[in-house]
């Protein structure tokens, strides 16, 4: 039987990634679980997926993205409780191809959670989402964050003049 994988010298001398090594190890926790939790396993994902998600602040607004390709917008659920944003979907199955036809299968399919606490004071009920090319848009008004500043610590009077000093001798 003859291997479906050739030998490719350009792989060999690709730059390590230590974040692919870490996907792959969580590919293969996957794989164990779905053989002992049950389930036959397929040598793909199923049941349950992570989108990926970045968050940041821009022009007073909250933003978080999330990465759902595949998703159809109709599987999708924004909602908030008290200060949590929730966001909630399936990636479903296109087309069921018999196990044996499948090559390589990495594309993870399910249903996916995420949720993420609001600042105090975020205007909840200016909460926006909107979906295209398959990235998710929340954003939320929220109130400008102080910046840091330095607070200078007060010492006893003895050890101020202690302080003081030592700098004298020192200059």
């Amino acid at each position: 039987m003859r291997s479906l994988m050739r030998w490719d010298p350009f792989r060999m001398m690709r730059r390590w990634d230590p974040f692919e090594e870490m996907r792959s190890m969580q590919h293969e926790m996957d794989r164990l679980f779905e053989r002992v939790l049950g389930g036959e396993f397929t040598g793909g994902h199923t049941g349950s997926w992570t989108p990926s998600i970045e968050s940041y602040v821009k022009d007073g607004k909250l933003v978080f993205k999330a990465e759902l390709p595949g998703v159809d917008p109709r599987d999708l659920d924004v909602s908030i409780s008290e200060r949590e944003l929730i966001i909630k979907g399936e990636r479903k199955h296109e087309k069921e191809a018999k196990e044996e036809n499948y090559v390589y299968r990495e594309i993870a399919y399910g249903a996916f959670e995420r949720r993420f606490l609001l600042p105090e004071g975020a205007k909840i009920d200016e909460l926006k989402a909107k979906y295209g090319n398959g990235l998710l848009e929340v954003t939320v008004p929220v109130p400008a964050v102080t910046k840091a500043r330095k607070i200078e610590v007060e010492t006893a009077k003895e050890e101020k003049k202690l302080i003081e000093g030592e700098a004298k001798k020192a200059a």
